[in-house]
């Protein structure tokens, strides 16, 4: 890259003469022609190559100048390896942000100018500037990191006091000062925080090597879905490939945490893999989709041990990923052998509904309506009796018995007020009925639409009887005009909320977050601060503003309201990130909205993780499926922009697979797409599709999301 920007230099002071000779052009002409060249390569993706350029360019003017300035930010912004010359630049103006843009851009290796920058308290916010060079420091320099430490003078709220203590710790642990070491663990365990717990116990592990595999444990356990895992586990992969009861002991925390390939590793490369690892590992296949693996180890798990304790589930997901793969006979056969051998299991009652649910989405509609009777007669109590009633209901209307299926579905209706399959029965209720020539099925569709006017059967009601979609109302009047006017002003900002901003703009987000939720016990409210995060682009605290004032006059909202509980959040990384995978980006904000509410470090108890809430192992075949395999690891997931570009991918890859349908699209993503694929996409139509969904979670996600999806396209034009 530098031979490329030296012959850049080369080319634009020849193209750039304005006499024979090249001293001829002045410092600022030649400056603003290497700014253009490094705009150049910018575009064309030489970061660095930019950054010197950039950087060229800026020593070219005089120093403490603007344009200097601004040249140091972009020579920042450019740069991927980062550079000590670029963070001294930007130390010449030491604004709000800058010292923390130094950090970034020079590392560890700027650490004595930002030493010299605290001792003559040029800084603002010098405390968080010492700890953001702690954290620079604490593994190549764990002494030098504690000097930074020891000049932080006051107590942080929030996040960052926990970081400062865990930054203590570690560089404790590097320089081996054991009391300091102490000191730090007893404050850490008098709060009652697993997480912070889980960092504490890792940290100690990897200090220990190998040696410290019960502090990882502790980790695995109290933390399933942390951001440390992955390289714990990279340390110990061999151990735990060789002794199955340590194995043993990181099964459950690694499933829970959504490390589910890393128990498959562990299910098929161990020497003697231990019984419930094994289990564990054909689930992970089940859950990814993969029913062919999933039937090869849970068969070899049954084989090897048929009284296991793992035994009986075992068998119910072996039936179920054999009738995934067609073979429906084998899988009948399968549940035939679980109700012989365990006729006292605690899911026996759940038997029917998994005879007929199979059948059904196979297409063995006649053959599975005695099974779904059979649930709602002999277990009336059991969770899936709503289900296998509903299900009776389609697979009357899918044997043609028309009559007895609008039956079946009016006694569903009054069964079930709060199903999760009332909307969707309530519309076949309906259609059928006018199907049938009894027009009272409007009334039933229009009250459907009054009802539940947000869900997709109203949507399908709508569509059925020609009536106009919904759509968000909105006015141009201004947010704060609009609260004042309703009795809620906004407040003046404090500086709490001031200095919050500095950080975001610093990329210290999770920092500015603890600083906004002082700021807001200082202004008693969350929506006193409304617009004052609509403006400084604050995703993560304003959909909690928008909705605390969201009915102050009805249906009567400003557009900016509507934006601020639906922003457009992370604008650049998902504009850049759908661009890339030929997305619709407010189709990402609909979805990141419903999966973390804009939380960059939300996780499930699942194991999905970040913004868009992927879970490591269908992260990891994206990154393979797209090259990025060498720079992955499942700890990466809580970072915006890898979460966003991991999901996009993810998501883009499901929307082509579903031709882009949204329910498809969503009910792929959330559900699995072996999932919505069983639930006859692509067979049947949408509604009959989404009524067929038989997770609670995915349905509800599949209707939420859609209806988010409905007001960004209305309140977001400019992004088409």
């Amino acid at each position: 890259m530098k031979r490329i920007a030296v012959a850049c230099v080369f080319v634009i002071l020849s193209c750039g003469k304005v006499s024979d000779s090249p001293e001829s052009v002045s410092g600022a002409e030649r400056s603003y022609l290497m700014e253009v060249a490094g705009d150049s390569l910018l575009v064309s993706g030489e970061g660095d190559a930019a950054s010197l350029m950039f950087t060229s360019a800026a020593l070219l003017l005089q120093p403490g100048s603007e344009r200097r300035a601004e040249l140091a930010e972009k020579a920042s912004d450019a740069s991927v390896s980062g550079s000590v010359v670029v963070a001294r630049l930007l130390l010449e103006t030491p604004g709000g942000t800058t010292p923390f843009r130094a950090l970034r851009t020079g590392g560890s290796r700027i650490a004595p100018d930002i030493m010299s920058g605290l001792t003559a308290g040029r800084f603002v916010l010098p405390d968080y500037v010492a700890l953001v060079a702690a954290e620079s420091l604490v593994v190549t320099d764990p002494a030098y990191a504690l000097e930074f430490l020891q000049m932080i003078r006051s107590e942080f709220p929030g996040t960052a006091e926990k970081d400062r203590l865990l930054a203590t710790y570690r560089a404790a642990l590097g320089s081996g000062d054991i009391d300091l070491q102490q000191q730090c663990w007893n404050t850490a365990f008098d709060r009652d925080d697993d997480i912070l717990r889980s960092k504490f116990y890792h940290f100690r592990g990897m200090a220990r090597g190998v040696y410290g595999f019960n502090d990882f444990v502790d980790s695995f356990n109290l933390w399933p879905a942390g951001d440390i895992h992955a390289a714990a586990y990279q340390l110990l992969r061999d151990t735990l490939l060789a002794d199955s009861s340590l194995a043993n002991m990181v099964a459950d925390p690694f499933y829970s945490g959504g490390l589910w390939n890393e128990v498959y590793d562990l299910s098929v490369n161990s020497a003697f893999p231990p019984a419930h690892i094994v289990y564990l590992g054909g689930r992970t296949r089940d859950r990814l989709g993969r029913h062919d693996l999933a039937v090869e180890v849970l068969s070899g798990y049954l084989d090897k041990w048929p009284r296991g304790s793992d035994a009986p589930n075992a068998c119910i997901y072996l039936a179920r990923d054999m009738a995934a793969l067609g073979l429906v006979d084998q899988a009948m056969q399968k549940l035939d052998y679980y109700e012989n051998t365990w006729p006292d299991h605690s899911r026996i009652s759940n038997l029917p509904w998994y005879r007929g649910s199979l059948l059904a989405e196979n297409g063995f509609w006649e053959r599975s309506i005695p099974f779904f009777a059979e649930t709602v007669s002999r277990y009336p109590a059991n969770t899936t009796v709503d289900d296998a009633q509903f299900y009776g209901c389609l697979a009357l209307m899918k044997t043609g018995r028309t009559a007895e299926a609008v039956e079946a579905f009016g006694n569903f209706n009054s069964r079930w007020t709060q199903s999760v399959y009332r909307p969707s029965s309530r519309y076949w209720y309906g259609v059928l009925k006018m199907q049938s020539g009894d027009e009272s099925g409007r009334g039933v569709l229009e009250r459907l639409i009054s009802d539940k006017p947000f869900s997709l059967p109203a949507r399908f009601a709508r569509q059925y009887l020609g009536v106009p979609g919904w759509r968000p109302f909105y006015t141009d009047e201004q947010l704060e005009v609009w609260m004042a006017r309703n009795g809620k002003p906004s407040a003046v900002p404090p500086q709490s909320a001031v200095d919050g901003v500095i950080l975001l703009q610093a990329g210290c987000r999770k920092w500015a977050l603890d600083l906004f939720s002082l700021a807001e016990q200082e202004v008693g409210s969350v929506y006193g601060l409304a617009a004052f995060y609509l403006e400084n682009n604050v995703w993560e605290r304003g959909p909690s503003a928008a909705w605390q004032i969201w009915s102050l006059e009805g249906d009567n909202r400003p557009l900016d309201l509507w934006r601020l509980r639906y922003p457009a959040a992370w604008t650049d990384d998902v504009t850049d990130a759908t661009a890339q995978f030929n997305m619709d980006p407010k189709l990402l904000w609909s979805i990141m909205k419903q999966e973390s509410a804009f939380q960059p470090e939300c996780f499930s108890s699942a194991g999905a993780r970040g913004l868009i809430q992927m879970i490591p192992s269908t992260s990891e075949y994206v990154a393979i499926e797209h090259g990025w395999q060498d720079s992955y690891t499942p700890d990466i997931l809580y970072d915006p922009a890898t979460s966003i570009l991991y999901g996009t991918a993810c998501i883009s890859g499901y929307g082509e697979d579903f031709s882009w349908d949204i329910p498809g699209t969503l009910a792929g993503y959330n559900g699995g797409p072996h999932n919505a694929l069983r639930w006859g996409w692509g067979t049947v139509s949408t509604e009959e599709f989404f009524s067929r969904i038989t997770y609670n979670e995915t349905k509800k996600y599949v209707e939420i999301v859609s209806h988010n999806y409905d007001i960004y396209k209305e309140i977001w034009p400019e992004f088409n």
